[in-house]
């Protein structure tokens, strides 16, 4: 299942930007997918068979926001993929453990942000709303050498989906954030989705692209062939506060997922749809500019939903936790409040 969103964390300061500021964040995504789900149930054979895909996820999103006005930001994102798919070549019996690898510039976002209800006067809660557009600069054509399903025939192949630094189609994300003082800590609320128009993006899928010489796909296989160009998205909900000079800690419910079926046009092509609901408990480091964070989601539940149209159950690997981390710095006004201030 493959989730590249890097979401900044949200809660732990206060979120109006100075006008005139610009911030930097740095943010890096680590996670490690084993443990393979159909629906809800976990396919414990394939650990003990050995024969279970582990997939290896790490990303370094690059964001520059810039605040016009207290209300209005602007903001790019740039992420840098590198990841791997792994499974024995063959399965049956237990072969070698083949890996693909895939890394690169991933697909750039540019939103804007809006908070909803008059800064001034709304110091202790408020509603924002966010618009962007994310372009298909990642490839979602790579290829690296590895052997056929069999463990033959090495040679250069497309990866899995999940491993490809962009998913080939223009997006619109929709972003919806809130927050509200209660005392001296900070309830908050973030909720992003990812609309990709495009159905499909031509890149043969793992259907193909592991069939040794001479085969064809499957019969079942026939709306597989082809990478789909699927939605995304995530949420969260919790709380944050001060714990020391400086520190905040956090506690928050997320969802990550992608749907069967996208909000806007068809949903034909090879996707692992599925969602994953985890725990999140956070920490942050404020000094003068600079902000630090370390978030670890802990998955709780996990479901990978059948196929569109085939209605075919399929499987997932899923993560057990996620290590985020992050680094902000800003500069161009001057520093804000934060809620490890206790003002």
């Amino acid at each position: 299942m493959l989730i590249r969103q890097t979401a900044p964390v949200f809660g732990a300061a206060n979120p109006y930007q100075t006008p005139g500021e610009t911030q930097v964040n740095l943010s890096v995504r680590e996670l490690r997918s084993d443990t393979h789900y159909s629906l809800d149930v976990e396919q414990v054979q394939r650990e003990q068979l050995g024969t279970n895909v582990i997939n290896r996820q790490r990303a370094l999103d690059v964001t520059v926001m810039h605040a016009f006005t207290e209300r209005l930001a602007l903001m790019v994102g740039v992420p840098f993929i590198s990841a791997s798919w792994s499974i024995p070549s063959p399965t049956s019996p237990v072969g070698p453990r083949a890996q693909q690898d895939a890394a690169g510039l991933g697909d750039i976002s540019v939103a804007g942000r809006y908070w909803l209800l008059d800064t001034k006067t709304h110091r202790t809660g408020n509603f924002a709303v966010g618009v962007g557009l994310k372009m298909p600069t990642g490839k979602a054509d790579a290829q690296d050498t590895f052997p056929d399903r069999n463990g033959n025939n090495n040679q250069p192949r497309y990866v899995d989906q999940s491993v490809q630094p962009g998913d080939g189609g223009w997006g619109i994300e929709l972003q919806g954030q809130a927050f509200r003082r209660v005392r001296r800590a900070q309830i908050f609320g973030s909720v992003a989705y990812l609309i990709n128009p495009r159905d499909t993006n031509d890149t043969p899928s793992g259907s193909v692209a592991r069939l040794p010489p001479g085969a064809v796909p499957a019969a079942s296989q026939a709306d597989r062939l082809v990478n789909s160009v699927p939605d995304q998205y995530l949420a969260r909900a919790g709380a944050a506060v001060p714990i020391a000079k400086g520190f905040v800690a956090s506690g928050a419910f997320r969802a990550e997922g992608m749907p069967r079926y996208d909000l806007i046009g068809a949903s034909h092509g090879f996707r692992r749809p599925g969602v994953e609901l985890f725990i999140e408990p956070g920490v942050t480091y404020s000094k003068g500019a600079q902000v630090f964070s370390v978030n670890v989601p802990i998955g709780v539940y996990r479901n990978r939903k059948p196929d569109p149209y085939t209605g075919a159950a399929g499987d997932a690997t899923f993560p057990n936790y996620i290590v985020l981390g992050s680094y902000g710095f800003t500069f161009g006004a001057a520093k804000k409040t934060t809620l490890a201030d206790g003002r």
